[in-house]
């Protein structure tokens, strides 16, 4: 027993702040859902006047192509403003890219300054070496060197290192096969032959480092030249959105009255934004619908409250059963819907055409707020009006006894 009020009492206020936030909920759809009634009729009946062309002003006094054209440019707008945002992250990467790709040209140039300057340092080695050949094979070499220099001197900047590899490299042959052909001592045979193996190792490491910087750089200018396509694309399609805005707003100008009028359901509410903008784009038979159901759920709401602060009823009156009175009152509230819907219910308004004719959504939400306030009795007339539809014509029963008198006497 120590533990009843306690629980009594959390049980108390989770129930009373259920009922404020149904009131609020309720309360909020009502005033939407009738405001963009209100706002939706009044446009149609009054239309903004603009001393524009016919084609215009027929523009202007339908509220769907204007709450279209609005909302289209809203969602332009929104998506220049993404691909802005994307933009500046692709041009962050490429600033990136283009810091990596100069630092590239600078390994590039430091493993070429190595491979040259042990090019430089292989042709002091080998100058000793030239002295050794005979007189035929000294020119041979010292043709191939002047070819050397000649070819060096003339190459492009970028390739000049990797000419000086090849033309060394010719170079040492030259000599080799110019040492076999002379009459050369064997210990000079193998100090070249030592110094050749050392310097095409040597030449091999530093010209792969050479061809591994390049080809790093290669792959980082590939990675730029994508992503400048990504670029491209994206500005592209910045333009395409900004071309759309532009023609919409040829359609309708920022300074058109339509649009000042308008602007008033843009407002971007912090979770649902343009929340008017969308109710008001809705059929009026549709907010008849929102505001019949929230209607009843507002009645039934009431009317649990009143119950629920009496004293005769308190202690019956649960969340649950809450839950359940709420649903009661909108399936009554959706029920007065499709009786009025049905013409079983005069609740109409306007005159002329069967299409110009609707539900009257002040008298409809009234009834819905009775049927949810009062919900047995709208169940009760309810399954009164059924009564009626499907009782059975009494005409036709007796003739159908009449008939079946005859059968049973033969």
């Amino acid at each position: 027993m120590a533990h009843t009020k306690p629980s009594l009492f959390v049980s108390s206020i989770s129930l009373g702040v259920t009922v404020i936030g149904l009131y609020v909920i309720f309360v909020l759809f009502v005033t939407i859902g009738f405001g963009s009634y209100i706002y939706r009729t009044a446009w149609q009946a009054e239309p903004v006047a603009l001393s524009a062309p016919q084609e215009h002003q027929t523009l202007v006094a339908d509220i769907d192509n204007l709450l279209f054209i609005i909302k289209r440019e809203q969602d332009l707008e929104r998506a220049k403003t993404y691909v802005t945002q994307d933009i500046q992250i692709h041009a962050a990467r490429m600033s990136d890219i283009e810091a990596r790709y100069s630092r590239s040209f600078g390994a590039i140039s430091v493993a070429k300054s190595a491979l040259r300057a042990e090019v430089d340092a292989t042709l002091g080695k080998l100058s000793e070496y030239q002295f050794a050949l005979a007189g035929p094979q000294r020119l041979v070499y010292d043709t191939t060197l002047d070819t050397l220099y000649a070819t060096v001197s003339t190459a492009q900047p970028t390739l000049r290192a990797k000419t000086a590899e090849l033309q060394l490299r010719a170079l040492m042959r030259t000599l080799g096969d110019g040492l076999e052909n002379s009459d050369v001592d064997l210990d000079t045979t193998d100090r070249f032959t030592a110094l050749h193996d050392e310097a095409i190792g040597a030449l091999d490491i530093l010209s792969n480092e050479v061809e591994a910087a390049n080809s790093a750089s290669l792959v980082i200018k590939a990675e730029k030249t994508a992503m400048q396509a990504q670029i491209d694309e994206l500005r592209q399609r910045w333009a395409g959105h900004n071309d759309q805005i532009l023609a919409l707003q040829d359609t309708l100008g920022p300074g058109d009255p339509a649009r000042a009028r308008l602007s008033a359901l843009s407002l971007n509410f912090p979770i649902f934004p343009d929340i008017l903008m969308r109710f008001v784009s809705f059929p009026t038979i549709f907010l008849t619908l929102i505001v019949t159901i929230a209607s009843g759920g507002l009645g039934t709401v009431v009317a649990f409250s009143r119950r629920y602060y009496s004293s005769k009823h308190a202690d019956t009156l649960t969340l649950s059963r809450l839950f359940v009175n709420v649903g009661e009152g909108i399936a009554a509230a959706i029920a007065i819907f499709l009786f009025s819907g049905a013409g079983m219910l005069a609740l109409t308004q306007g005159s002329g055409p069967a299409n110009d004719v609707e539900l009257s959504p002040y008298t409809v939400a009234f009834i819905a707020f009775l049927s949810g306030f009062m919900a047995e009795d709208a169940f009760a007339s309810i399954q009164s009006a059924g009564k009626r539809i499907f009782k059975p014509d009494p005409s036709a029963t007796q003739n159908g006894d009449v008939e079946a008198q005859p059968a049973q006497d033969g």
